[in-house]
């Protein structure tokens, strides 16, 4: 762990745009990040019309899956 994280290693990230030949530089999330809380527990957030528009609660949008 570097000297400058002080909190807990959440998630590590590096990214290729070209299949692995180069990555981009590591970003790190640490627990003494201001993280946003999430406004249910549902992961990934649903992108279907009626979750966008919050037509519903989000204690019932699906997540995934087939069409309804």
């Amino acid at each position: 762990m570097d000297k400058a994280e002080k909190g807990q290693r959440l998630m590590s990230l590096r990214v290729s745009h070209d299949s692995g030949q180069t990555w981009s530089a590591e970003v790190v999330v640490i627990s003494s990040d201001p993280l946003a809380p999430l406004l249910t527990s549902t992961w990934p957030p649903c992108q279907c019309l009626r979750c966008v528009t919050g037509s519903g609660p989000a204690s019932v949008r699906p997540t995934g899956g087939t069409a309804q």
